[in-house]
Order: C-alpha cells, then structure tokens, then sequence
C-alpha cells in the first residue's frame, strides 16, 4: 500500500510539520520559479511513514495543499515522480502520484476538498488525476 505525503493524522490546524524558509532550501531554481510564485513554501513533514519535506500552500476552504517529489523538495520537474495533494484541516486527502511538477501543480488546482457528497471524508491515493476526480465526484 502506498503511504500518503504526510501519514500523520490530517487532524484540525491544517497540515503537520513545520514551515521552513524558503531561502534555507536548496532546490533547482527551476522547481522554486515553478513553486514560488503560486504561493507554495517549504515545509518538514517528519520524517514518519512517508513524511520527509513537501512544498505546502494553504487553501481558501479550510484545505491545504502539498506537492512532493518522493519526499523531497527538488527533482526533475520534468520526470513524472512527483505527488500532488489536497487535504482538509478537519481530516481527509486526495492524492496523485506520477506526476510532473507542472502536473502536480495543474493537479492541485482542481483536486476536490476530500470531503464526499454524503460529508464523510476522503482518503485516496490515485494513480491518475481523473481517477480521482471520477472517484470524489
């Protein structure tokens, strides 16, 4: 089975860990300009069952988003080796995995709150964007 970006429990306050400064980091200039400019920032997860460092940004709706690359902060932004996901500061998440970076990015901005129609939470790790799309629905 597949570990989400960060197994703590998803639980109120938002996402675990601890925001770190972005200048600390040594990332490819070509993830941070990526990164950067849509509002994600650097953040240690822990390193528990799949935790390790992800880019964080702070939804609008009571969500997060993360984007990693294996645990990581940089990768090839080109290699399809990167998770995006969608979690909701009262529990749930959707993530994607075997993206691009430019692909976790695209994934992000239309990742559903993981939360499902009847109002219980989401919990899904999906191999595709429209997998999970198709599943939330």
């Amino acid at each position: 089975m597949e570990q989400a970006i960060g197994q703590e429990p998803h639980a109120a306050g938002g996402p675990v860990g601890t925001e770190i400064d972005p200048k600390a980091v040594v990332v490819s200039r070509a993830v941070r300009d990526l990164l950067q400019p849509h509002g994600f920032r650097p953040r240690d997860i822990g390193s528990g069952l799949g935790g390790g460092m992800a880019w964080n940004r702070r939804g609008g709706d009571d969500t997060h988003e993360m984007i990693t690359c294996n645990g990581r902060l940089s990768g090839d932004p080109e290699r399809a080796e990167w998770t995006a996901g969608r979690y909701g500061n009262r529990g749930g998440f959707v993530e994607v995995t075997g993206l691009t970076l430019r692909g976790a990015l695209d994934a992000v901005a239309v990742l559903p709150r993981p939360v499902r129609v009847d109002g219980s939470l989401a919990e899904g790790i999906y191999p595709s964007l429209e997998d999970a799309l198709d599943d939330i629905a």
